[in-house]
């Protein structure tokens, strides 16, 4: 196929980002023989139900004036073709829904969202959007074919990109992204996959609008502070699911130029929850360590760009724009500058060369004394000197901008402080008695707990108490270009180990605030190192130097994770072999579901349909339930059924129905002889959990689903009898019901109840 139409990543659940859930489309050529024949199910000629049929030789179908000529990709919310419009004569790329989303009304928002979003946006960096429409009940849009492949591709097929080359995409889509941000639109998926590079032009074009937001800081589709985009791209703002403005998407770009200078991305994580931590708390190596090729005024632009806080990048892709062409003149006078240095330096080393050839013939004439075969101009030391003449003009170069960084990483601090390079005034240390106006304070004092492995948030305040200017830190330390800090330290009670499980946060001048106002600030930590335990936190603002200004003091607790990892130490009761029983019950029927290999539950807008109950024999564990600790239910999940989200309730059955009933024959559970029958009033609230079971994957993972609470501990611990009973109700509609396995189905993976003892006190 000589033309490949724009990528465009069909989204998977709008309220999610994993990448490995998203269509690759990159792939888009590769992959058009493989998907079409998938989505035709190998039949000779295919059948698209909601296309027109074909007039033509060589047509799938019409839609409307709409030659559809060929499949060029699909992914699970819909397809994209190749037409031809028969009205303008003009080939085309056909983006289509999949009828199952079409047939939701937040699918069909959000593709419409997308295609306005698209269409408001006039410029040659953004690909085109001819129509909007719907055919058949479902909606399509007409887009600009285009020549060429997306910037991923490139990044893949070429390890590090010349500076010249990063400039002119950067230019170009910083024009496209000002083109938006002028139609109130914010992109907020900014990445090499949505970058496209025309061939033979090699113009950059942003594609795919599918996560703007039209006029709002908001999702309205996904909810207010929903974190949406690939992970890696992602703002710091945006991992936080604050409210967002254009300067997300410079922070998204200055990721994608990092990655075409160095060769990989500046922050990589094993998983979406560090890397939504990384991208809030570190900071990536400094470029030029990456690749010393990159000239230093580029590389300072995008470490600003990657900057924390949204107020230090550039306020607008506007004056990113500006910034970037000024960036490119600056490269390329450094660029002439160090070719003139050199030149100028092998002239003089072979002007010194002839030189001492004339002192050696004059000074011994027909001398046959052996002459070095190594040229001056060449040696070792010459060009050391020339090395260092070029590092120099680098220095020089960025100094300026490096002496106003706010928030340099913290291996770049020797740069800044070399003497041949920067002011007397600028290495000036800042002192502890010019920061003794500032203040520290918390903003929510008390204990706080998580699960190890989760985030620790804490939000406090620097107050700025100095009466005048003249003890102003600020201003004071104004050419100063870090100017505070602040550490955070841990500690166990009762023991001498500190750690310290976050960077520095720093600040500049201008991030502090004025005198008599206060200024908030978050820090995050993930607790993944940690283990369960109580723990002593320590906040501390200090000088760059480590001297201390002010400190607060607060508590940790780190919880453990039972949602993850091996539960040792628990004894598993599972609902075969005589330690239980499992059945389902169905509304309107009267009839036993306890020798079914599932267990279902169900509910169809406000009315319950059907409801699964669990009962353990606690007399078959060696856990007595006064000596109970911790309690966990575990699921395994059917393939078939409900794909995406579900919430189940979880109720504690307090009836006597709890030790009678059966799940077949006499005395066999229905819904008639179901104690929710009629709603869940006289039982006992456990809690509840959500699952997502896209793609079948928590199928492939045996009591993958793990439910506890302090309430089943508690309800456990009450029960009257040995025999407890537990309902599973679900919370939100949906047509397909939530599918677990039961005894009848593989009675290794049959509903089970993980009990743990109390530990013996030390």
């Amino acid at each position: 196929m000589g033309a490949a139409i724009a990528a465009w990543q069909p989204h998977r659940g709008w309220n999610s980002f994993d990448p490995a859930k998203a269509f690759d489309s990159n792939r888009y050529i590769r992959l058009s023989i493989r998907s079409q024949a998938r989505f035709i199910m190998n039949q000779e000629h295919p059948v698209y139900e909601f296309l027109d049929p074909p007039q033509r030789d060589g047509e799938l179908g019409r839609l409307g004036p709409y030659r559809v000529l060929e499949l060029l990709g699909q992914g699970g919310m819909g397809a994209v073709f190749h037409a031809r419009d028969s009205r303008l004569k003009r080939h085309v790329a056909l983006k289509m829904m999949q009828k199952k989303w079409a047939s939701t009304v937040i699918g069909r928002k959000r593709f419409v969202e997308e295609a306005r979003s698209m269409a408001a946006v006039h410029h040659d960096n953004v690909a085109t959007i001819f129509e909007v429409g719907i055919h058949r009940g479902v909606p399509f849009m007409a887009m600009e074919m285009l020549k060429g492949q997306p910037l991923d591709r490139w990044i893949k097929q070429t390890d590090q990109f010349s500076y010249q080359r990063v400039l002119r995409l950067a230019i170009e889509v910083a024009r496209g992204l000002a083109a938006a941000h002028a139609c109130g639109i914010i992109h907020r998926d900014i990445k090499p996959a949505n970058i496209w590079i025309e061939d033979p032009s090699g113009r950059a074009k942003i594609l795919d609008f599918g996560l703007a937001i039209a006029g709002s800081s908001f999702d309205r589709f996904s909810g207010r502070g929903s974190v949406l985009g690939s992970p890696a791209y992602l703002s710091p703002e945006q991992s936080q699911g604050e409210p967002l403005d254009d300067r997300t998407d410079l922070y998204s770009l200055g990721v994608v130029l990092y990655q075409m200078c160095a060769g990989r991305l500046p922050l990589v994580a094993k998983t979406i929850p560090e890397q939504l931590i990384y991208n809030i708390c570190r900071h990536p190596v400094p470029l030029q360590q990456r690749n010393p090729s990159i000239p230093a005024p580029l590389c300072d632009l995008v470490h600003r760009l990657l900057d924390k806080e949204p107020r230090n990048r550039p306020a607008s892709a506007r004056e990113l724009e500006e910034l970037l062409e000024r960036v490119a003149t600056e490269c390329e006078t450094e660029s002439q500058a160090a070719l003139k240095i050199v030149t100028e330096e092998e002239t003089k080393s072979s002007s010194r060369l002839e030189s001492d050839k004339t002192v050696s013939s004059r000074s011994a004439p027909g001398s046959s004394a052996p002459r070095s075969s190594t040229p001056k101009s060449f040696t070792p030391t010459s060009m050391a000197i020339v090395a260092g003449v070029t590092a120099m003009l680098c220095l020089i170069a960025g100094a300026a901008w490096w002496s106003s960084r706010p928030d340099l990483p913290p291996k770049t601090t020797t740069v800044r402080e070399q003497p041949a390079t920067l002011p007397s005034q600028q290495r000036r240390r800042v002192t502890a008695l010019s920061l003794k106006p500032l203040e520290l304070m918390p903003v929510n004092a008390g204990t706080r707990s998580v699960t190890a492995g989760e985030a620790a948030r804490y939000q406090m305040t620097i107050r700025n108490n100095a009466a005048d200017a003249a003890h102003d830190p600020r201003v004071v330390n104004a050419e100063a270009p870090v100017v505070a800090q602040i550490i955070t330290k841990l500690k166990s009670p009762g023991s001498a180990r500190v750690v310290q499980p976050t960077f520095a946060k720093k600040f500049s001048p201008a991030q502090l605030p004025g005198p008599g106002q206060s200024e908030r600030v978050e820090i995050q930590f993930l607790t993944g190192d940690l283990s369960p335990d109580d723990f002593e936190v320590s906040f501390e603002l200090q000088t760059p130097a480590g001297d201390l200004i002010s400190r607060i003091n607060e508590s940790l607790t780190v919880a453990e994770n039972l949602a993850q990892g091996e539960l040792l130490g628990f004894e598993l009761l599972r609902t075969h072999a005589g330690q239980g029983a499992d059945s389902y019950v169905a509304s309107g029927k009267q009839q036993s579901m306890g020798d079914k290999p599932v267990l279902h539950t169900s509910r169809k807008g406000a009315r319950e349909r059907e409801h699964t109950y669990l009962r353990f024999d606690l007399s078959k564990a060696n856990v007595s339930k006064d000596d109970l600790d911790r309690c966990v239910l575990l699921l395994t999940v059917q393939a078939e059924g409900l794909k995406g989200q579900s919430t189940i309730n979880v109720y504690g059955v307090r009836s006597e129905l709890q030790e009678s009933w059966k799940e077949t024959g006499e005395g066999a559970l229905d819904w008639k002889t179901s104690p929710c029958r009629d709603g869940v009033g006289g039982q006992s609230f456990l809690g509840q959990f959500t699952i997502d079971n896209f793609k079948d994957h928590l199928s492939k993972s045996p009591d993958g689903v793990r439910f506890f609470s302090e309430a089943l501990d508690d309800f456990i611990r009450s029960a009257p009898g040995n025999l407890v009973t537990l309902v599973l109700i679900r919370e939100n509609a949906a047509q397909a019901a939530t599918r677990f396995k039961s005894k009848e189905g593989k009675p290794a993976q049959a509903p089970a109840l993980a009990l743990r003892p109390k530990r013996p006190q030390s």
